[in-house]
């Protein structure tokens, strides 16, 4: 009998023990699955149709992002959409250069191969990757593009401001300085909190 009791009363314990290490996985999991979620939920169809809508708009945007302004976490990396709609201003043959830098200032910093550039001045430390140089060859076409967006976990809270900006010229070697003869310019906005 005393066996008994002494075997009810270890598995007792061990069935505790189990469900608080589940509880705290799951809770673990579930504070992971919304990051996960941010991650890719602006390289998905539905954001290339969102950016579709906001060229549909019409007026003078022929440069956009997705996401324009959202909230995001320090360590959350973002995949993201840059759009740019080719007008009557550009030659067929023209490619276009991007870049990125703060909305208070007129330069803007290009991506180098493949590794993630942060902006010059800004406090963030926010890096981006985006396409070096890209080619749209008939007028009124929109090009879509993949970015990534990495938010340092250091970052600290606040809100801060870039200004996409994007050049045309005939080569491919191309670069875009951001200031007031670039082709088209886009301000978003990222809040990390």
């Amino acid at each position: 009998m005393k066996g008994a009791i002494e075997v009810s009363v270890g598995f007792l314990i061990i069935m505790v023990v189990s469900a608080l290490v589940l509880i705290f996985i799951m809770g673990w999991l579930g504070g992971l699955f919304p990051q996960l979620q941010q991650i890719t939920r602006y390289a998905t169809a539905q954001a290339e149709q969102e950016m579709m809508n906001k060229f549909a708009e019409g007026g003078d945007i022929m440069l956009a992002t997705l996401p324009y302004k959202e909230v995001f976490q320090p360590g959350s990396q973002v995949h993201f959409k840059i759009g740019v709609k080719k007008n009557t201003a550009v030659k067929d043959n023209d490619y276009f250069a991007f870049c990125v830098g703060k909305m208070d200032q007129t330069s803007c910093t290009s991506p180098a191969g493949e590794n993630p550039v942060a902006v010059t001045g800004d406090t963030s430390k926010i890096q981006f990757k985006f396409p070096q140089v890209t080619k749209i060859t008939e007028t009124g076409d929109i090009g879509m593009m993949s970015a990534v967006m990495v938010i340092p976990r250091e970052t600290k809270t606040g809100i801060y401001g870039f200004r996409m900006y994007t050049c045309s010229g005939t080569s491919v070697s191309v670069t875009c300085a951001g200031l007031a003869n670039s082709y088209a310019q886009f301000d978003f906005i990222v809040e990390v909190k």
